[in-house]
């Protein structure tokens, strides 16, 4: 699996990676409309492009055979809950289902570590929705815990309540 920082140039590789996992992974958890309106709401090329023009924001994309499985999307910005230095923020991390099983999230996971190290952070955090049960346990394997609840989270018409959760990183 090779893992390629990207930006404004693969927005449209991007926004279709985005709209495919997130269809994936709640499927069955939102009604149809209510992924199609989310997806539309953030997932178009050209807001992608715009968030791929963020100087604090990186893209990775994992590639299998030149074939997208996975990406995430880290921001280097401080905690809405304070944190002991520097933090970065995990906005997203997806794996196609046809890819879960594989260590690809964990791989993908061990970059962002890297590259928060690299900027200087010392925390990561993101925000997680209450029902997202698969991501939950995925970060507690990984270590994070809770320090604050997050912004409601807004999928078409529901409204969900979300966590902060934040992991010390270390050299």
């Amino acid at each position: 699996m090779k893992l390629e920082r990207i930006d404004r140039q693969s927005a449209n590789l991007l926004s279709e990676l985005c709209i495919k996992t997130f269809k994936e992974a709640y499927k069955g958890v939102h009604s149809e409309e209510d992924i199609e309106c989310y997806c539309s709401d953030n997932y178009l090329p050209s807001d992608v492009a715009l968030l791929l023009d963020d100087e604090t924001t990186e893209a990775v994309v994992a590639l299998d055979q030149e074939i997208p499985a996975g990406f995430y999307l880290i921001k280097h910005m401080p905690c809405p809950v304070e944190l002991a230095g520097p933090s970065t923020e995990l906005k997203q991390i997806y794996v196609l289902s046809s890819h879960f099983g594989g260590g690809l999230g964990r791989q993908l996971f061990d970059s962002i570590v890297q590259s928060a190290l690299e900027y200087g952070s010392t925390r990561l955090w993101l925000c997680v929705s209450d029902i997202n049960y698969r991501a939950q346990a995925f970060y507690k394997k990984l270590g994070f815990s809770k320090v604050g609840i997050g912004p409601v989270l807004v999928v078409g018409k529901d409204k969900l309540p979300s966590s902060i959760l934040a992991l010390e990183i270390i050299k």
